[in-house]
């Protein structure tokens, strides 16, 4: 087990991993990433969240199928820079390994058990799956958010199918989880100067 880290040191050192060992995640470890998950704000205390764990190698095989597709379908589309090229190429090659990922999580929201408003949806959503991937991070393992399976554009409906998610029930995320196989160093972000105002714009 990893030495303890503070809130903000998980904040500051937090990477997106693509590529990741296939040692099983203990179910003892999930349980705590999850019930970290659980402990998020949520509007008006809904608590909407529904988590789909995937650790079958045959089902994340039936489920990378129309995600690549789509995906492969939305990268032909476009024209790229190098630099983004180079990343969709590791997600792309993520993608392509589904199956041999350990574990992938699709974060989705009870649309009955929030509000109608679209914004509020998702704000009582996505602090989860931040608790989640900070709880996983402090843990010694990695993630790395997508939206794979998310949209119509992006083979939500197929997924759903797969995994018999109800119609209520949207995904709003997919996080890929696993111990990394590759350590990052911290994540380059701009100064807060180039962002931040105050009182006004």
């Amino acid at each position: 087990m990893p030495k303890e880290m503070t809130v903000l040191e998980g904040i500051n050192t937090l990477r997106s991993v693509r590529k990741f060992r296939m040692d099983p995640v203990p179910d003892d470890v999930l349980k705590k990433i999850l019930e970290a998950a659980s402990k998020a704000a949520s509007g008006s205390n809904t608590q909407p969240w529904e988590f789909v764990v995937v650790r079958d190698p045959k089902q994340k095989a039936l489920l990378k199928d129309p995600m690549l597709k789509t995906w492969l379908q939305r990268l032909s589309n476009n024209g790229l820079s190098n630099r983004t090229r180079v990343v969709y190429d590791e997600a792309t090659e993520m993608l392509r390994n589904t199956e041999k990922v350990p574990v992938i999580v699709y974060c989705c929201v009870d649309l009955n058990r929030v509000s109608k408003s679209e914004e509020v949806r998702y704000a009582s959503i996505y602090p989860a799956v931040q608790n989640f991937m900070l709880a996983t991070h402090a843990l010694g393992l990695a993630t790395c958010l997508t939206v794979h399976g998310c949209t119509s554009t992006r083979g939500e409906p197929e997924v759903k199918k797969i995994l018999g998610v109800p119609d209520h029930v949207k995904i709003a995320c997919l996080v890929y989880l696993g111990y990394p196989a590759v350590r990052l160093g911290r994540p380059q972000r701009k100064p807060i100067e180039k962002f931040v105002h105050y009182d006004r714009w």
